[in-house]
């Protein structure tokens, strides 16, 4: 039998779940930060299947552990995206095996070299650049958004910037892409330098869910003096965003 004193191994595994603004740094939960501790590695690996991609190990002064200079590679030649979910399984020395799961549960595998650039030159002869122009029903705005994008385009309409219950409407692809589709505040900055909270409001239209911005949106536009015909350039701060807080610039053209 064993010994009464042997202890069960610490489990060297954690998982993520991939939210806004996960593309430039990645940070370790803070739960198995302390498993790390004596580990001062300024360099380490990420390790999925035969391939092997160097990471530089960013350390804040809170004790929070990230991976920084070469994540971005990773998740670019992975694909990754907002809801994909992930298993590192910590090797020691600032090594790690992961295994990534898209959001349908399929396994994310590494793009071959060129394949994205094909589809997207195709799309820019096709469809301006990849993105595409719809006109929406009702008195919804025309806007532009090209799909797994942080960023889309809308021209403000009448129905926008009226005196009683103003919004905007947020296109369905800019929603998906970027894990969008539960009521939750957001904080626009506009031209004018001002932060304003503002409510992502998910409605069902039928068939299909959309998604508005409702309270907080007539302060926006006041404060930054939109008027019909403006065209707003709406583009997500992964810098500042995060599970809980969700920050997007607005620019206007």
């Amino acid at each position: 039998m064993p010994s009464s004193s042997h202890e069960l191994p610490i489990s060297r595994r954690f998982f993520k779940v991939m939210v806004p603004g996960f593309h430039s740094k990645f940070t370790i939960p803070p739960a198995f930060c302390p498993k790390l501790k004596g580990d001062k590695s300024e360099k380490g690996t990420i390790i999925k299947g035969k391939d092997t991609w160097n990471v530089e190990i960013g350390r804040s002064k809170k004790g929070k552990i990230s991976f920084d200079k070469g994540w971005e590679e990773f998740v670019q030649n992975y694909n990754l995206r907002v809801g994909d979910f992930a298993v590192f399984e910590y090797l020691g020395n600032m090594n790690f095996t992961v295994t990534l799961v898209d959001s349908t549960g399929s396994d994310k595998k590494l793009l071959e070299n060129g394949q994205q650039l094909p589809s997207q030159e195709k799309k820019v002869k096709s469809t301006q650049c990849g993105i595409e122009k719809r006109k929406l029903e009702g008195d919804q705005p025309h806007y532009q958004c090209m799909k797994g994008s942080s960023e889309f385009t809308a021209r403000i309409k009448e129905y926008n910037v009226r005196k009683r219950s103003p919004y905007m409407h947020i296109p369905t692809e800019f929603c998906q892409s970027n894990a969008l589709f539960q009521n939750t505040t957001i904080t626009l900055t506009g031209p004018s330098g001002k932060s304003c909270p503002v409510s992502l409001r998910i409605c069902n239209g039928g068939k299909t869910l959309y998604a508005c911005i409702t309270r907080g949106w007539h302060d926006f536009f006041s404060s930054n003096k939109l008027k019909v015909g403006d065209v707003c350039i709406f583009q997500l701060d992964r810098s500042k965003s995060d599970s809980s807080s969700i920050a997007i610039d607005v620019r206007v053209v």
